[in-house]
Order: C-alpha cells, then structure tokens, then sequence
C-alpha cells in the first residue's frame, strides 16, 4: 500500500512511485498490489495529524521541512482480536504506521506487522528510508482502509482474505523544498480489494492486497 515511489533524484521516482501506489503488491505468490495511483496531482497539502496527534505540538510536513513531532502509532488491544472488528481495528494501526513511516522515515512500526513474503512491501519501507536518508520527506501519505459487511472467515488455506476499500490522501516527495514526485489523492469506492492477512499466537500479519476479480469499473 505504499505509494508509488519517491524520489525523484535521491530514490529515483520512477522506482519510488511504482511502489507507493502500488501498495505492497505482489508477495512472492504473485498476488497483486493494494490500490493506487499514478496521475500527478496539482497541488501540495499538508497531511492532516494522525489520530493520536497533538494539535499544539505536531507540525505538518511543508515545502518548507519534514513534519515534527509526529505522533507515534499506537495499536489498540481490539487490534489483536480475531473477528472482523479486530482485523479492521489492525488494518487501522497499519494505515496509521504506514503514514508514520512516511512521515518520519522510521519504517519500524511498518515492518513488525509485514510478512516478510510481501517483497513489494519491504520494498517501498526501503525507499522511505533511502527518501529520509537523503534528506528528503513527504507531504500526506495517508491511506485509509474500511473492511465490507461480509462474511469473515478463514480459508483453507488458513488465510484471512477480507474485501475492502480504501482512499488514499496523495503524497508529495520533497526535496530542497521542491516537489521531486507526487501522486494525486484516490478513491476505490468502487473497486474492492482482498487484503491477506495471518492471525497466528494473538496477532495479525499483513501479508498481501489483490484487486477483486470483476470489481474493477468498466
């Protein structure tokens, strides 16, 4: 679920922006990536605070820097439950560490609830941290993840595979106060998404999304 991929001359955009819209793609069984997109976007907004922000103290990223004083991400106790309210409170934190890394470049939150088979993943956590390791940063980066009224069960396979949808804010990479690369906000109403994920000893793992078959707009 990452966005498409930064930057322009530290990451390289192309690389950068396949990744971030691509959204954690294809895991190593092929499975396609959580929605995104491509189109620039014409303006450059501030993210607005995570959930747990404090209004005083965290200052949005600009043109002008990084953000500050980001909130931390915080995973509440429903999020290790297993039920549908439970995988939605976890995809919930994982929207939230998602930003975080975006925000700051720690990718730590990120990766400790990734499966390591979701290559595109790791992939796009890399890219932040060579974004931030060249003293570049985004701007928003928020995606955010709503489970459908369905039947929630584990497949033989052993697998959660909820359908969802999701928006998604648009990012702008930065640097030296000029925007490198950008994606526009998205809306995939419309088009339902399969998210993978492992529940195993109280926790979920974040394994993998794939576009629905069929769910796509003509």
């Amino acid at each position: 679920m990452v966005r498409s991929n930064p930057v322009g001359t530290a990451i390289g955009g192309a690389a950068l922006a396949a990744l971030l819209l691509a959204g954690c793609g294809t895991d190593d069984d092929g499975a396609a990536a959580s929605p995104s997109s491509a189109a620039p976007s014409a303006s450059t907004t501030a993210a607005a605070p995570g959930p747990a922000a404090t209004p005083d103290a965290y200052v949005p990223a600009s043109l002008d820097g990084p953000a500050q004083n980001v909130p931390k991400p915080v995973m509440p106790d429903l999020a290790r439950e297993e039920s549908r309210e439970g995988a939605q409170a976890f995809l919930d934190y994982w929207s939230d560490a998602k930003w975080y890394a975006y925000q700051t470049g720690d990718t730590s939150y990120a990766r400790a609830i990734i499966s390591a088979r979701c290559e595109v993943c790791m992939g796009e956590l890399d890219e932040i941290e060579n974004l931030y390791g060249s003293n570049a940063w985004a701007i928003n980066g928020r995606e955010t993840i709503e489970v459908l009224e369905n039947q929630f069960l584990r497949a033989a396979d052993g697998i959660y595979k909820p359908a969802v949808t999701a928006e998604y804010d648009g990012i702008h990479l930065v640097d030296a106060g000029e925007v490198i690369h950008e994606e526009p906000p998205k809306s995939d109403a419309v088009e339902t998404f399969l998210v993978f994920l492992d529940f195993a000893e109280g926790e979920w793992i974040y394994i993998t999304a794939a576009p629905l078959p069929g769910s796509a707009p003509e």
